[in-house]
């Protein structure tokens, strides 16, 4: 299983560098994407971010969002449940690495999340998010270039 960190997951939607990269991952498994509230909530953020920077319009965000609506239908993302009371553990546990990568509270979650749902590979564009993820034990791409 793959898990798609909102960079990765964002790129999907959005046409940008690595987009293909994302595509590309996803077509080489069966599996569907995992999609935690996290994800979920912070892709509906991201999208009205774009409205904000005038990236997007209200009308395209709609489209987006009923384009991502019809996938989760269709089973191509799985909606997950995370245990809560093991989030805040690892969590607590986690953000030691704070201190010394500037990770922010939702790069945690990120990667806290994946670690519940153990995936064969983390993809992210954050570097912040990489190097937690490195440090967690997760196999993170894409490779960073040299």
């Amino acid at each position: 299983m793959i898990y798609l960190d909102t960079s990765a997951f964002l790129k999907l939607y959005i046409r940008e560098e690595g987009s293909e990269f994302v595509q590309q991952c996803l077509e080489s498994q069966t599996d569907p994407v995992p999609m935690p509230d996290i994800l979920r909530c912070e892709f509906l953020n991201a999208l009205r971010l774009k409205v904000y920077w005038n990236e997007l319009d209200h009308s395209m965000v709609d489209r987006l969002l009923t384009l991502f609506d019809d996938r989760l239908l269709r089973g191509q993302y799985a909606v997950v449940e995370i245990d809560g009371s093991r989030r805040i553990s690892d969590f607590r546990q986690l953000s030691a690495h704070t201190a010394s990568l500037g990770c922010r509270t939702l790069d945690v979650l990120h990667v806290v999340t994946a670690l519940q749902l153990s995936p064969d590979r983390f993809i992210t564009f954050d570097q912040r998010q990489r190097s937690l993820a490195g440090a967690a034990g997760l196999a993170v791409e894409p490779a960073t270039k040299s």
